[in-house]
Formats: C-alpha cells, sequence, structure tokens
C-alpha cells in the first residue's frame, strides 16, 4: 500500500510538471499566431507519449470544452501542423505533429523579420541626414537581417527537403 501511494505521488508530480511545460510552451507558440487552446495542443503533443492523441484524450487533458479543442483541432489540421490517422478496427481519430511543424514556426520568423527590415528601410529613407549615427545604426541592423534571412531560408529549405 505504501508503495502504491508513493507511486501515485511521483506520477501526479510529473504530471504537475507536464503541465507547467505545456503552459509555458503554449506561451511561446501564442507569439507566433496561436491562441492559447492551440499553443497548449500543440505543445502537449511535443511531451506526450505516445505521441498520437484522441480527441477524448485532448479534451479530458485540458479539462476543457469539447467546442474549443475542436476548433484548436481544425486551425492546427488546416494549417499542417498536426494531422491524424486512424486504425482499421476503430472509428477514432489520433492526432499527432507532422513533420512540417517547425516549418510553420521558422515561416513566421521570416514573414516577420522581411516585414520589420522593409519597416527599417523605410525609416531610414525617411531619416533627416542630421543624424546619420542613427541611420548608420539602423543600416547595420539591415545588413545582419539580411544575413539572419539568408540562414533562415537555407534552414527552411533544408527541413522542406527533410520533409519529403
Amino acid at each position: 500500500m505504501r508503495m502504491k501511494k508513493k507511486y501515485m505521488d511521483s506520477n501526479a508530480q510529473l504530471d504537475k510538471k507536464s503541465l507547467e511545460l505545456i503552459e509555458e510552451t503554449g506561451k511561446v507558440y501564442e507569439k507566433f499566431g496561436l491562441t492559447p487552446m492551440q499553443g497548449r495542443i500543440v505543445a502537449y503533443f511535443t511531451i506526450s507519449d505516445p505521441p498520437e492523441k484522441t480527441f477524448d484524450e485532448i479534451v479530458k487533458y485540458f479539462k476543457a470544452s469539447k467546442s474549443s479543442v475542436s476548433n484548436s483541432l481544425s486551425f492546427l489540421l488546416q494549417s499542417k501542423i498536426i494531422d491524424y490517422k486512424t486504425f482499421s478496427t476503430e472509428r477514432k481519430r489520433y492526432f499527432f505533429l507532422t513533420d512540417t511543424f517547425f516549418l510553420f514556426y521558422l515561416g513566421k520568423v521570416l514573414e516577420n523579420v522581411k516585414e520589420l527590415k522593409q519597416h527599417a528601410i523605410r525609416t531610414v529613407v525617411m531619416r533627416s541626414p542630421d543624424n546619420p549615427d542613427v541611420s548608420a545604426k539602423i543600416l547595420r541592423w539591415i545588413e545582419n537581417a539580411n544575413v539572419f534571412q539568408e540562414s533562415l531560408e537555407t534552414t527552411i529549405q533544408s527541413l522542406k527537403y527533410d520533409t519529403i
């Protein structure tokens, strides 16, 4: 009996740690445009074993409404962040992260860098020549952004090649 209680306590601790990690990681995914539920579902898939989860398992884990989970899964499916499979003996769908999971996020980073770079270029063009030091700093940032953009594009192409 004492052994069983200790086992249950360690499982409760593990689950608490998992929930904390999912919460923290989910917040990071929110920065890439996902809703809180979508971010937490993606984070859940990254730590769950086995990596495939049914709709009911996701609802139960998050203690969330079926509607909220369903809407989140629909978006994640449309974005190709997750996919699902079925087994011939069951009617349930088992959801999982796709190989293109990180491509989605790196693509968002690339979009943001390009947009910020365009605004920086417009800023330099509009600046008065009275403070050339500030313009020079912005131009150096643009040069570094170009290097980062090229590196990120190469990384994305490499990941795309690996997922084919």
